[in-house]
């Protein structure tokens, strides 16, 4: 545990929890230590599935406004690049789980997880336009999710929008009752729990690597990544040969 940032590990799901009251709001160094806690889980073989969530009564207002002045802004903007991009190719796979404001910097983290679930009330957005900057990561990652004149939108106007739009328009995964937000998370965690690590990893860097790639091109690469990997992964041989033996597979997470 680090100053705004609970690690909590129970069997395979690794729960990271924003706790920097009283909204969360994300500085350089907890960028920094959220992008170092990443790495270090990603070298855990047995992990199925890292969570990021908020503590109180939001999951982040985003990034410190004071740090993007001066000659903290350079650290600042490294230090958030650098754990967007450690969220971004993760070799565990994440869910991002947000209530109450998810804005600015925050909405980008939760837009880059693999599977986002909020709350219906849940306020999201990319207000930087209004305060004369601009969302950098969201430039980058909004027009694959939500098209090119959604993400304009978003971006340009700085409008911020529920959290059951979000979901509406692809930006998370999905939307629930804020009293049922914690219950999803678990469910979630639950199903990722019974399946291999290995196979989710192995799944993780096949959709993130087809997503950069022409389709047929993906298409390719995806079938020799698979041919390659399953006869060395162990539990690949145990789930085929369970299935054939009309048993529950037993994982090694190798």
């Amino acid at each position: 545990m680090a100053d705004g940032l609970h690690t909590d590990i129970d069997e395979g799901i690794a729960w990271l929890t924003l706790d920097r009251p009283p909204v969360n709001v994300l500085d350089t160094a907890l960028l920094l230590y959220l992008a170092d806690t990443i790495d270090d889980l990603g070298a855990r073989g047995d992990l199925r599935l890292i969570v990021i969530r908020g503590a109180g009564r939001s999951f982040s207002a985003g990034v410190d406004v004071g740090q993007h002045l001066g000659k903290e802004l350079a650290p600042m903007l490294e230090a958030f690049q650098r754990a967007a991009v450690r969220l971004a190719s993760s070799d565990v796979p994440t869910l991002a789980v947000a209530h109450g404001a998810a804005l600015g910097g925050a909405c980008e983290l939760v837009a880059l997880a693999d599977l986002a679930i909020v709350a219906d009330d849940a306020v999201l957005g990319v207000p930087e336009i209004r305060l004369g900057v601009v969302p950098p990561v969201a430039a980058a990652c909004f027009p694959r999710l939500v098209g090119a004149q959604r993400a304009a939108a978003l971006i340009l106007m700085g409008d911020t929008i529920t959290g059951a739009e979000a979901a509406r328009i692809g930006l998370v995964w999905k939307s629930v009752p804020p009293e049922r937000l914690a219950e999803e998370a678990t469910a979630v965690a639950d199903r990722f729990r019974g399946l291999s690590a290995s196979a989710l990893r192995l799944a993780r860097r096949t959709l993130r690597g087809a997503m950069r790639l022409p389709l047929q091109q993906a298409i390719a690469d995806s079938t020799d990544l698979q041919v390659r990997a399953i006869p060395e992964m162990a539990d690949a041989q145990e789930g085929l040969r369970a299935f054939i033996e009309k048993r529950k597979p037993v994982w090694s997470h190798r």
